[in-house]
Order: C-alpha cells, then sequence, then structure tokens
C-alpha cells in the first residue's frame, strides 16, 4: 500500500512539475516569445542539417536524448540520474567542444558565407553578372569536353567560403578561364591532372589541389576519390564542385554534401546558373521580357 501511495505521490509530482514549466509558460507566451522560439528552431536546424549525414549526426543525436533525460530527471525527482548527468554536462562542454570542434568549425563558416553571400547579392551589378554568365558557359563547356574525351576531372568554384588553404598546396596559376587550359590541364598526361581546378572569382586560381574525402558512409560505394573529394569540400564550405568520371565521362555536381549525377550540356548549365547566380538570372529575363 505504501508503493502505491509512493508512486501517486511521484505522478502528482510529475503532473505539477509538466503544469509548472509547460503548461504555464505556454499561456504566457507572447509575439516575441514566438520571434524568440522561432530564432532557436532556425539555429537547431542549420545544426542539424551540418551534421545529419556525419558522423557527428548520431553523437548529436545521443547529446539531445541525454539533455531530454536531464530535464526529466530533475522534474521527476530521479535524484541519481539527475546528480549523474549534472556531473556529466559539468566537464561535457569541454568534451563536446573538442569532439565537434571541425563540425562546429565549418558550421561557423557557413553561417558566415551565407551573410557574405546576402551582402554580394545585393551589391551585384550588371557586368559582375556578364561575368558569372561567361564563367559558367565556360566552364560547362569545359566539363563536356573533358566528359566526350572521357578524362576526369574535378573543378570547384569558389564562393563566399574562402578556399586559401588548399589553393596553397596546389599550384598557382592565376591564369584565364578557357576551355582549352582547363582541358590541358587535366589532360592524362598532365602532372596535375589528378587533382583539383580551384576556381575564384572567374580565374584559375591553381591546379593539383588536394581536397578533403567525404567520411559520409551513405554515398554509393562505386564512386571514387574524385567524387568523394568532390563531396567533401562541398561539406566544409559552400563551393561548387563539377566532377567529370573517368571510367564513364559522367558530369557531376557537389554542393551542400550531396552529389547530383547524370547531367547533361543543357542540365549543367542550368543548374550552374542557379548556384552561382541564383535569382540574377530571373531578374534578368524579367528585364529583358520588360523591354
Amino acid at each position: 500500500m505504501g508503493m502505491v501511495t509512493d508512486l501517486m505521490n511521484w505522478f502528482d509530482t510529475l503532473a505539477t512539475a509538466f503544469s509548472e514549466h509547460v503548461i504555464a509558460p505556454l499561456r504566457a507566451i507572447s509575439v516575441i516569445d514566438v520571434i524568440d522560439i522561432l530564432i532557436i528552431a532556425y539555429i537547431f536546424y542549420v545544426i542539424y542539417m551540418q551534421f545529419r549525414e556525419r558522423r557527428a549526426g548520431n553523437m548529436l543525436v545521443g547529446l539531445v536524448i541525454l539533455t531530454a533525460l536531464y530535464f526529466v530527471s530533475r522534474a521527476a525527482q530521479l535524484n541519481a540520474v539527475h546528480t549523474f548527468l549534472d556531473s556529466f554536462y559539468q566537464v561535457g562542454a569541454v568534451v563536446i567542444l573538442i569532439v565537434f570542434q571541425n563540425d562546429l568549425c565549418d558550421l561557423l563558416d557557413r553561417l558566415g558565407a551565407k551573410t557574405q553571400r546576402l551582402r554580394n547579392i545585393a551589391k551585384r551589378r550588371p557586368h559582375d553578372i556578364a561575368n558569372v554568365t561567361a564563367t559558367i558557359a565556360l566552364l560547362s563547356d569545359s566539363a563536356v569536353e573533358l566528359s566526350h574525351e572521357r578524362t576526369g576531372a574535378l573543378i570547384v568554384v569558389e564562393r563566399s567560403s574562402k578556399l586559401g588553404e588548399y589553393i596553397k598546396n596546389g599550384v598557382m596559376i592565376d591564369g584565364e578561364l578557357s576551355v582549352e587550359l582547363i582541358c590541358n590541364l587535366f589532360y592524362n598526361h598532365s602532372p596535375l591532372h589528378d587533382g583539383a581546378v580551384i576556381i575564384r572569382e572567374g580565374k584559375i586560381a591553381a591546379a593539383g589541389c588536394i581536397l578533403p574525402s567525404s567520411k559520409n558512409t551513405a554515398l554509393p560505394k562505386e564512386l571514387g576519390t574524385r567524387h568523394r573529394a568532390a563531396v567533401g569540400i562541398s561539406e566544409q564550405s559552400d563551393a561548387v564542385v563539377i566532377v567529370v568520371s573517368e571510367e564513364t565521362g559522367g558530369i557531376s555536381i557537389a554542393n551542400n554534401g550531396v552529389l547530383k549525377r547524370g547531367y547533361t550540356s543543357g542540365t549543367l548549365r542550368d543548374d550552374l546558373f542557379l548556384l552561382l547566380a541564383g535569382e540574377t538570372r530571373k531578374e534578368e529575363k524579367e528585364k529583358t521580357r520588360a523591354k
């Protein structure tokens, strides 16, 4: 009988805590609170998108479960569990920073890159749009030519995230972008053909660059080192990466950790426009129609 009474008291305590910490705050929500919640939700969404395809993603899920258990144990007066988790979090913050340091750096870099990209769009002028359009045409033509010749290629287009560390580990070119130069750099007997070419501000910054390989275990096993490197650099930056398969001649694009395959000349140019020019293309079309 005493055990039943204790159990009923425990449920009453849990219900009181739920009412105090959940129901009461919900009744007092204002417009400012909604905005506050939406900002937090967006932050969690960005973190989730950053970690979902990585090994750290499973660790993050485990951390969320422990956090939920921490609050439940406090509300339910599970003293032993609460004390253990409280001790864990006192030292766990440092451990989390060490374990997730690379992922946190990538996350902050992506947030900064998004802000910079918005500034670039706001400042973009007509001649900038023309330069981007010309760059896209040259990249598309180069990829199609390499595809016809079954020549493997890895072309990285830098955007807001700076790729200076990867440019430095290659051979500096600083040359004007052209189909002929791109194809020569990836020619089978070229000493630079195994590395990546990095495009910066419409010019070939460097060739023979070594890129980080993706650790995403969900990628198809048939993908080689070139495709995995493309996904790897797109996970760590906002770069757009064009890959040409040496075995099949297939053309792919890696962006934001996702590899899209099976491009043709037309679809490649269209997607490059969307990724590199964004809404600018639609604006130009509307201006043309108005004239």
